[in-house]
């Protein structure tokens, strides 16, 4: 399917990274997976990813560090990244945002369900506004 979004996720955590793309795919994305900053650059170039999911603690590159690269390239300049760590200082959250993170969401206060939820708003955001009566 042409129209399919793709999502990218980096996970070093390959149970992690499996889980997050069964829940995805069966939700009609079209998704690829790196284990690391540097595989996951390099996936990105030729994947063209409508949105990134990307972990912070990860071996060769650390996710600030591989968002501030995606952030330089023209192709990720404005494409959706959201932080997905279990990691939650403030300095930290504050560095991600920062750097270009468009949202940050805890490993363990999200299901993949959820995740894949807060994927969907980014990717097909609506006004749910209801009128007012």
């Amino acid at each position: 399917m042409a129209d399919m979004k793709k999502i990218l996720v980096f996970e070093d955590d390959k149970a992690m990274a499996k889980l997050y793309q069964v829940e995805l795919t069966t939700k009609g994305f079209m998704v690829e997976t790196a284990g690391d900053g540097v595989e996951g650059t390099e996936k990105a170039e030729s994947f063209l990813p409508d949105l990134i999911l990307l972990d912070i603690m990860m071996p060769k590159q650390n996710g600030i560090d591989t968002l501030k690269k995606l952030r330089e390239n023209p192709k990720f300049k404005d494409i959706p990244v959201l932080m997905l760590t279990n990691f939650g200082q403030e300095s930290l959250v504050k560095e991600a945002f920062s750097a270009g993170a468009t949202d940050y969401i805890f490993k363990y206060q999200s299901t993949p369900a959820e995740v894949t939820e807060k994927v969907k708003q980014y990717l097909f955001p609506t006004n749910t506004q209801l009128p007012e009566v």
